[in-house]
Parts: structure tokens; sequence; C-alpha cells
């Protein structure tokens, strides 16, 4: 699995202003100093990990000195440890709440229900420190495959929100956070269906050893058993791009279930095909975006829109700017000495 390199050259820069040996992380994760900043290229995931764990290790703080206060180095082990010996996924996460309580003051973090959703809720400490978004990030990505990991499910999510704006490398939110994205919300966090609360937890001490040893690895990666109706119809209607989308009663054959099941099954998920289409559209639009060279007129036909100031409009609602800005705003910054 891989990553942008953004990943990588922030994670450098982060080390070499702290004061660790950037390079020797670098050799470590067998890697060379020519890739940093070289943005059309991707990094194995593994190898960002051997930077990250050199990082905590290196700082003694799993928030990367991106907090005003430090996550002691073996936390997030610890928390999982107390977490999986909860027996539903709403108790563990009230456990991991209560631990990180007390351990920090990096963020506080809620969990609330409200109607069919749960929310877990991120205040950061100091949001101004971590002004490339990597602790936010990585703490996101870790709190949602971990709730996956611990119930052997992945937890779908129905929204993400994050208190900023989208960043130069948003076309990897499409994967690292599947579902509707929400920037300039006044807090982070994701929502998702409540039923997962009550899936009961299915690890034991040294599966959680083998997963910690990974991390952050398999942060970057989505869960491998997500069998829900709406991932499913995703895939189908990406294949459909860039000819229209199928009417509801048409996708529902096409998956072989009645049109009542799929709305039905959609609902449960916290969705909608409305909805679905829209992500769809939104993501791979997003995609095209980042080729510079590519005209919005391409880019709207290409989306399923005829007409550029439909899919202009379209677009805005989707992401809060336009096509034109959204291309302007997330131009990647000349490289850092």
């Amino acid at each position: 699995m891989s990553a942008a390199n953004n990943f990588l050259s922030e994670l450098y820069r982060l080390a070499h202003s702290n004061g660790l040996d950037a390079q020797g992380l670098l050799r470590q994760a067998g890697l060379e100093p020519s890739v940093i900043d070289q943005k059309d290229i991707r990094v194995d995931t593994e190898k960002l990990a051997v930077i990250v764990q050199g990082i905590w290790d290196g700082l003694d703080d799993e928030a990367m000195g991106l907090s005003s206060s430090r996550i002691p180095r073996g936390s997030f082990h610890m928390m999982g440890a107390i977490a999986i010996g909860e027996n539903t996924l709403r108790k563990a996460l009230q456990m991991g709440i209560r631990f990180y309580g007390m351990v920090t003051e990096a963020f506080q973090i809620t969990l609330r229900e409200e109607g069919d959703l749960a929310f877990l809720e991120f205040r950061m400490a100091s949001p101004e420190k971590d002004r490339d978004h990597l602790f936010s990030e990585i703490n996101l990505m870790g709190w949602h495959r971990f709730a996956s990991w611990l119930i052997s499910e992945n937890v779908v999510l129905h929204e993400v929100f994050f208190d900023y704006a989208p960043p130069s490398h948003i076309s990897e939110y499409a994967y690292l956070f599947p579902g509707e994205h929400r920037f300039g919300s006044d807090l982070q966090g994701i929502s998702f269906h409540r039923k997962f609360l009550d899936y009961e937890i299915s690890r034991s001490k040294a599966a959680l050893k083998r997963f910690i040893k990974r991390c952050p690895n398999d942060f970057f990666i989505q869960p491998r058993t997500d069998f829900s109706v709406s991932s499913e119809l995703k895939r189908m209607l990406k294949k459909s791009l860039p000819d229209s989308f199928p009417i509801v009663g048409e996708a529902a054959d096409k998956l072989h279930m009645t049109r009542r099941t799929l709305i039905r099954k959609l609902r449960d998920e916290g969705t909608s095909y409305q909805k679905i289409k829209d992500l769809v559209r939104r993501d791979h639009a997003i995609y095209l975006l980042t080729n510079r060279s590519t005209p919005l007129a391409e880019i709207a036909e290409a989306v399923g829109f005829s007409d550029p100031a439909v899919f202009t409009r379209a677009f805005k609602t989707w992401t809060g700017i336009s096509p034109r800005d959204y291309r302007r705003e997330t131009r990647l910054p000349a490289s850092k000495t």
C-alpha cells in the first residue's frame, strides 16, 4: 500500500525541526533523501510507519510535538489493552476516552449518539501547532481503524469532520476517509451508524500486540472487511463514469436486490443513493482537478455534467468552494529547504 509523498516530506521536516536525525530515519526506512518533495512519487506505507515510529520514539510523544500537550509513547498501546477488555465497541471507546483524558490534554474526546448516528469528536488543544494536519490525520485514521479492528468489521463512515480547509493532498482523503467530508468545522471527528457500538469485541491481547507493531502502517489502509452495500454501490458507480448513472431501480437490479431493499440497506448504513452518487462524482472530480492542465469543461463531462456551470454549482455544494477556487487553494507549496 502507498500514500502521497507529502506525508513523507512533512514527516522529514518535522523530524529535522525537532532535532532528530531525519536522514537517519530515511535510511532506516530504506529511502533516499532525493525523494523529499517529489510530488509525483508515492511512498510505501510500511516505510512511512518506520519514520513515524522513529519520531514517536525520538520525542517520546505520539502527538509528534504537534500539540501543546504530549501523548507519552505507548499510550495508544495501553489504551488498546484497556479497550479490548470490554465487551462492546461502545464500552471500549468510552474506556479509551477515559484513558486519554487521564494521560494527555492534547484533545478532548466525546462519544455521543444522536438518532441513528454515533459521533466520535475531537477538540484539539492547539491546532495551530499542527499546521500540516499530520497529527490530526493520523489521529482520526487511527481511531477509525482501531474501532474497525476491535470488532473485525469495517465501521462504515457517514461523515468526517475537519477543523481546517481542504489540504493540498485532498485527493488522498477519498481513500483515507471514505464518507462525506465537512471542512471548516469547529471540531474534528467521525460519524457512523450507532449499530456498530453494540458490536462485540473480538480481539485478544496477542492480536493487539501484532496490531500495535504494525502501527501506523495499518492506519493508512482501509479495513479489509468492508462488505457494506454502500461500498459495493460506489464500486459499481465508479465503473459507470463518464456515462450517466443508472436510476436507483437499475442499480438495485445490478446488485441483485429489489429497489426497496437497496434503499433500506443504504438508510441502515446512514446514507442514500443520491449521497453515494454525489460522493463518487466528488471524489473523481477532486482526482481530476489535481491535474492542473485538465480543463474544467472536460472534468465536468467526465463526472457526468454536460454543463460546466451546473458542475461548478454541484462541486461547491459538495466541498464548499468552486472547482476553480479548489484548484487554486490546493496548489502545492514550493519545496522548503
